[in-house]
């Protein structure tokens, strides 16, 4: 067989579309979307874990606050009861994350970050939001 080589075609990220009637409820719909492709939605008592994000544009804060809590996710083991975004402006969001202890390997998908690939955020003229963020698998 002579030298050569092949491009593959190969999918490695997914997207998240969330929406919501402010920039606060579209995070909080894109946490959601991310903690279903984790499959690390549980029940039971936690701890509620502060987190606080600033980036410079609401487009940077998405992609921060999803990587905040894969970085819980992964250093503390742990999945979540939820997620509330209390408030959040095009700089800083805040929020309360409960996190549970993880009973073995969650069986989602693997996600490595939230990327700026192909991110978007929409204001509508209604004043809802639209965010669409890909993650890296």
């Amino acid at each position: 067989m002579r030298s050569g080589f092949e491009i593959l075609e190969h999918t490695a990220d997914v997207g998240i579309r969330a929406w919501g009637a402010t920039l606060a409820e579209a995070l909080e719909q894109a946490a959601r979307g991310l903690i279903e492709l984790l499959g690390a939605g549980l029940e039971g008592p936690g701890r509620t874990r502060r987190v606080v994000v600033e980036a410079e544009d609401a487009g940077a804060l998405a992609v921060g606050f999803l990587n905040e809590l894969l970085f819980l996710h992964e250093t503390e083991e742990a999945g979540f009861g939820g997620v509330r975004v209390v408030r959040a402006d095009d700089r800083r969001a805040e929020a309360e994350v409960e996190l549970i202890p993880l009973p073995g390997e969650p069986e989602g998908t693997a996600v490595k970050a939230a990327t700026y690939h192909r991110l978007a955020v929409e204001r509508r003229p209604d004043g809802s939001v639209e965010l669409r963020v890909y993650l890296d698998v």
